[in-house]
């Protein structure tokens, strides 16, 4: 079982709604553009965990199994 986990924090504002945020068009940049960060992150991995505390950050965790033997 080789996997790779990615974990990504910040202390940024935080996200109030983390399904809303998980939508393919969601962004809090509003405007012309439109956010596809978590729906492509989900599409690319086996597990994507997003916990979120408003005012506090933002924690990512993103794990993708491995078919087979890589060498970094």
């Amino acid at each position: 079982n080789r996997r790779v986990k990615i974990r990504v924090k910040d202390s940024g504002r935080g996200i109030e709604d983390i399904a809303k945020a998980m939508e393919p068009t969601f962004s809090t940049l509003g405007g012309e553009r439109a956010g596809i960060g978590f729906s492509v992150m989900e599409s690319f991995t086996d597990s994507l965990k997003v916990r979120s505390k408003v005012g506090k950050g933002t924690v990512v965790t993103m794990v993708k199994q491995l078919s087979r033997r890589i060498q970094l």
